[in-house]
């Protein structure tokens, strides 16, 4: 891995970390910029970068550090109500990296590709919460969908901003 490239997906992480610790409490699954960073670090990554960075999110707070919203990390935290919306990542940044690596970057594609990945991620965070919480599929989605979707599509546009002012042209 060329230097420049490994730098890249250090300072992705890092934003990452520092992006999960953004919290605003709300009752069962806390509102953080987490997906805003996975917005862009799938936006400016290439696909195997993008998931690399992820995963490797995923790994060190399972092992414990404590990089997941409010500090904390280990496996019980990706067990938990939360654990769904952690391991979409993944699929966020698979679907929207697809979709950017095999499309030109427009404004219109970015925000397309982010929208459908944050749908995907929140749809997983949601089926989650069914056996998490003793929940039915209506009850999921009023708890772990519709709080998050104006706040979505405020971070989606952001990230749109952000990477046009970055000039994203991969």
């Amino acid at each position: 891995m060329k230097t420049k490239q490994l730098t890249l997906n250090a300072m992705m992480l890092a934003i990452l970390i520092i992006c999960s610790q953004v919290t605003i409490p709300l009752p069962g699954i806390p509102l953080t910029l987490q997906t805003f960073a996975i917005g862009m670090i799938a936006t400016l990554l290439p696909l195997s970068d993008c998931l690399l960075t992820i995963l490797t999110y995923l790994l060190i707070g399972t092992i414990g550090l404590p990089v997941f919203s409010n500090f904390s990390g280990g496996l019980p935290v990706l067990l938990s109500p939360l654990g769904g919306y952690l391991i979409g990542f993944l699929i966020y940044g698979l679907i929207t990296s697809c979709i950017l690596g095999l499309t030109t970057r427009t404004t219109v594609t970015i925000c397309l590709a982010n929208l459908l990945g944050a749908s995907s991620q929140l749809v997983i965070g949601a089926l989650w919460l069914i056996p998490t919480n003793h929940l039915t599929l209506s009850q999921a989605i009023t708890i772990g969908v519709a709080p998050f979707v104006i706040p979505g599509i405020l971070k989606l546009f952001l990230v749109v901003i952000v990477a046009q002012r970055l000039k994203v042209n991969q």
